[in-house]
């Protein structure tokens, strides 16, 4: 049993198709007994895997709800075998909001794992994802993008992990599943505080698990939106919980990369305005022209000209035009 305060309105147990909310707690001055309702859908029948989707972690990023909520509308419990959890928009407040952060108290949902049951509304609810979704599921993925602030060639993503022991086994598990979901990117990335994230949560678990960069720049891309819809679906048929092989793209196999450390990335060294030398998803060298910053607060003195450190593709650009100090402005990656 968990100690949780939050209350499911369906059955994580039982068969067909459920739709409903996670009920969690959140008091307010004319609310003492409120709850902010979070969507939740759950198909299920038959014997199999249980898999759990997410989107909405950060409520700017808006690939994953759209191809979570058509999924939700679509699946067919009778092609179904095993269960599927859906949480379209697990952070709720934020998604209503349209912000990476949340509204009720600035929180990163993803940085808030594992959670405190009694922390507040962020809190409880990641203590609930990891204590009662996770330990349940086989496979899970959790669907981001860039957000309002950056812009990323739509990939798969997986952690860095050991390559000994029972990690060696999780990692190639990741590799597999990342390969079919089928993006035009796998890469396996080391990111700046990735331990309180749900991606991390998933594999203290022993979870084969996914995470995702599928567009942004504060938009729903078209393009990413299509790649989204289709992974989602061959991540089903690579878990057994649909039958079938995973449909390949039209940009053929995923190209597998990495991001294996912050050398890879670019940072700005002060506030400013960045232009960007090259394109997202243009093939740069070490010690080339990334792009300059320009300092509105010193308008005599020259942009600064920051330079890639590492040879690669440009895998993430950043996408809103002012920066602040200790900002990526560019991320490389590098075929494994």
């Amino acid at each position: 049993m968990t100690n949780s305060p939050v209350v499911p309105e369906v059955d994580l147990s039982a068969g067909g198709r459920q739709v409903g909310h996670l009920r969690v707690p959140q008091s307010r001055d004319d609310s003492g007994w409120g709850t902010i309702q979070v969507p939740i859908v759950v198909v299920a029948n038959g014997t199999g895997p249980t898999v759990l989707l997410t989107a909405g972690n950060h409520g700017d990023e808006y690939e994953g709800q759209v191809a979570l909520l058509d999924l939700a509308r679509t699946l067919d419990p009778g092609s179904v075998q095993g269960r599927v959890i859906i949480l379209p928009a697990m952070h709720y407040p934020a998604c209503a909001a349209g912000k990476r952060l949340s509204p009720l108290d600035g929180r990163d949902f993803n940085r808030c794992f594992p959670g405190d049951p009694f922390g507040g509304f962020a809190m409880s609810l990641a203590h609930f994802v990891d204590s009662v979704l996770l330990p349940v599921c086989d496979y899970q993925m959790d669907l981001h993008s860039g957000g309002t602030g950056m812009d990323i060639v739509p990939s798969a993503v997986g952690h860095i992990l050991d390559d000994a022991g029972d990690d060696a086994g999780l990692q190639a598990k990741t590799l597999a599943m990342a390969d079919a979901f089928g993006a035009p990117i796998t890469l396996l990335l080391r990111e700046v505080n990735a331990g309180p994230t749900l991606l991390a949560a998933a594999e203290k678990h022993g979870v084969v698990a996914l995470s995702s960069e599928l567009g942004g720049g504060g938009r729903l891309n078209p393009a990413a939106l299509a790649i989204t819809k289709r992974g989602v679906r061959n991540l089903l048929r690579h878990a057994g919980v649909l039958e079938g092989l995973p449909a390949t793209g039209e940009y053929g196999p995923s190209r597998r990369m990495t991001v294996p450390d912050l050398a890879h990335y670019v940072f700005a060294p002060a506030d400013g305005i960045w232009e960007a030398a090259d394109p997202l998803n243009t093939t740069v060298e070490a010690g080339a022209p990334a792009g300059l910053l320009h300092r509105i607060e010193d308008p005599a003195a020259p942009p600064i000209q920051l330079s890639y450190k590492a040879t690669g593709l440009l895998w993430c650009a950043r996408f809103a035009g002012r920066v602040k100090a200790g900002d990526p402005v560019a991320v490389i990656a590098r075929d494994m």
